[in-house]
């Protein structure tokens, strides 16, 4: 696999470097974070009335994802780097408002090279088609809307399909639904 599929497409883009606390420690460019530094993610999910989830098929992997996800510049903070992952990728502009913090979670995936991050997740609700998307194709191969059910089923027997740390945090979305529901 060529390592520039990997990185997305800012490769010069300076990101934020941070420690186990999550305190920025210093900046970096964004085609070095294969190496393994700590740095910032921030993903979305999208999920419509019938409780359905927006998922990407990656341009550049082929890999079934969050709605939008990225890094973002150490100018931005996670919810920014939201907004704006969700307008370059799917071309929808969505309110500050609409974002609800999940979680923000670690993970470190090794594969081809080590990603080393925090990834805060967000949740969109709203009815949003996928013809009226402008999909960065660059970026997004192509969306579609996904029960839970089928969620569970493709992290439970076809995890292969699911991008680097996806499938984890699905799970404390899922998670998280059942404790909102539960009070």
């Amino acid at each position: 696999m060529n390592m520039d599929t990997l990185v997305a497409h800012n490769p010069d883009e300076i990101i934020s470097i941070v420690d186990e606390d999550d305190n920025e420690i210093g900046t970096y460019l964004r085609k070095n974070h294969a190496d393994g530094r700590l740095h910032r993610e921030t993903s979305v999910l999208i999920v419509n009335a019938e409780n359905e989830i927006l998922v990407q098929e990656r341009a550049d992997s082929g890999m079934l994802d969050y709605s939008a996800s990225g890094h973002f510049p150490y100018t931005e903070n996670y919810l920014g780097g939201a907004i704006r992952e969700v307008e370059e990728e799917l071309g929808l502009t969505i309110p500050e408002s609409a974002f609800i913090k999940v979680a923000k979670h670690r993970v470190n995936s090794v594969g081809p090279c080590v990603n080393n991050r925090f990834i805060t997740l967000w949740e969109v609700r709203g009815e949003y088609k996928i013809e009226d998307m402008k999909i960065d194709p660059k970026e997004v191969k192509s969306v579609q809307y996904m029960s839970i059910e089928k969620m569970r089923n493709l992290i439970e027997n076809e995890p292969k399909l699911l991008s680097a740390g996806f499938a984890d945090l699905v799970l404390i979305y899922f998670n998280w639904l059942a404790d909102k529901c539960n009070k």
